[in-house]
Formats: structure tokens, sequence, C-alpha cells
């Protein structure tokens, strides 16, 4: 087959997938929880961000230095549980949150940013863990929606809406929510809400990354949890490949970051979960 045949066909796939992510915007349903279910997880949401937002240290590792050492020196990707044990049990699920941290030596701030920015590549930069990606709208340079194929614990599709705040000129950090989950095939419900927030912070010898994951997921047995671990089918597991995909896609020497695309769509108002007064628990 000529290379001209074979650079074709590519393009026809990429068409493709891009016109996929495009419709899947709208054909996303959302994960039905019940008032229950719902009002607990928003609750701990709530909670979690209340704790974050009180820490005295930007990053886990500014107050710990044996995390930094192993950061730092050991180069090893660090994960901890977030304020105790997981999965946490609620009423029709569980919830897991987990913190994870990776330094990549010799990064800017700016570039391990501009990588994140780039929605519509991010299967590009995070190929174990994602299949496609799109972004579908942004509103100046921090407010972004986008959608996305993961590929474990098993294939979802997943809408999101993130908005990006610099701290200071050494600093940034970001939120991002699912607004909408979809499992394809048979609804296992490995997967029902994906919520994430990162901090980055740019030192003498290079970037720490610190991400924060809060997922919920269907309620299982414990047989079927571990079972489910030694398979991949782990948040933790998950949130170390990202942050090993992300150090190994902003130190691949010669890769450029798109971008944002000019002309595209503005969002609406950022999403805000509902919280426990909003959800009606008092």
């Amino acid at each position: 087959m000529s290379g001209g045949h074979q650079g074709r066909n590519q393009a026809k796939r990429n068409v493709v997938k891009a016109a996929s992510c495009l419709a899947l915007a709208a054909a996303l349903p959302a994960q039905q929880l019940s008032p229950q279910t719902e009002r607990e997880f928003e609750c701990f949401v709530q909670s979690a961000e209340a704790r974050l937002a009180a820490r005295p240290s930007f990053l886990l590792a500014d107050s710990d230095s044996a995390m930094n050492d192993r950061l730092v020196r050991d180069q090893q990707i660090q994960t901890v549980p977030a304020g105790g044990a997981n999965p946490r049990k609620i009423s029709g699920g569980q919830i897991y949150d987990w913190i994870g941290t990776v330094f990549i030596p010799g990064s800017t701030l700016e570039r391990t940013v501009q990588m994140l920015k780039d929605y519509d590549h991010r299967a590009q930069y995070f190929p174990d863990v994602l299949s496609s990606s799109k972004l579908l709208c942004r509103t100046g340079e921090n407010h972004f929606h986008f959608v996305m194929r993961l590929k474990e614990p098993a294939v979802i599709d997943t809408e999101n809406d993130v908005v990006w705040e610099r701290v200071d000129q050494h600093r940034w950090r970001c939120h991002s929510y699912s607004t909408n989950v979809h499992e394809i095939g048979k609804d296992h419900g490995y997967l029902l809400r994906l919520y994430s927030y990162w901090r980055f912070s740019e030192g003498e010898k290079g970037v720490y990354v610190e991400g924060e994951t809060v997922t919920l997921s269907r309620e299982f047995s414990g047989f079927t949890r571990a079972l489910g671990s030694m398979i991949g089918i782990s948040p933790e597991k998950s949130l170390r490949r990202s942050l090993a995909s992300m150090k190994e896609s902003v130190l691949k020497p010669g890769l450029q970051f798109a971008p944002p695309p000019p002309g595209i769509t503005e969002c609406g108002s950022p999403f805000h979960p509902g919280g426990c007064e909003a959800t009606g628990q008092k």
C-alpha cells in the first residue's frame, strides 16, 4: 500500500473519530442516581472540597519531606487515600477518594499546562487510559467542556466541565466535574461520577503535579472489588497511569501541544456540584 493511500485512510479515520466525539455530547445520557445516593455523594464532595480548601500547604509534598524525597530523588509516583480508607460506602454506591503526585524533572509550568489544555489530543498524551477526546466549547483561556472515552475500568464516555485558575507565577490549579457518564455496552456501574482536583507547582528542578480524584461507583462486594483490582479496575491504578502518562508526554522530545482552536463555541456557566443544602440534606 502506498504512503499516500495510507495517509488518506488515516485522515478518513481521524474525521470519523472526530465526528463520533461530537455526536457523543448529544447522545450521552446522564447516569441516574437515586435521590439518597446523589445527596450523600454531593455531601461527600462538599466535605472533600472544604478539606482541600482549608489545607495549609498547596501540595502534600510541601509539608512532607519524606514524600518530597521519594518524588524528586527516587522519581516515584506517590498515592495516598484522602482522609481515610477506600472505598467509602454510601446508600447504593461507594466512593473512592485518592490523591496522587508526580514530579516532572526539567519541565516548566507553561509546558505542562499547555499539554493539559490540549483537549483534542488527550488520547495521544494518555494512551493507557483514553481512546479519544474532543473539545466541545471554551470560554476565555480557563473554562473548557470536553468529552473523552475511557478505556478502563470499562469503555466509558464522559462529558466534563473544567475550570482553571492561575494562583501565582509558579502555581496553577483546576477542577474537573463529569456532567454526563455513559458506559458502552452492559452497564456495570463501574463509574457513575468522576470529579478531580489538580494542582501544579513549578520549582527549581521541575514541576510537581498533584491530583485528587473522587469517583462514585455502584456498590460491589469485597470479592468483586478485589477481583476488579487484579484486572485493573482500580481508581488508584488509573490515577497512577494518568500521572505516569502525563510525565512521559511532557518530557517527550519534540512533542508539540496545540493551543485551543479559535472560533469554537463559548461554554455556558461553569458546572457546580449541588452540595448538601441543594440536595436536601440538613
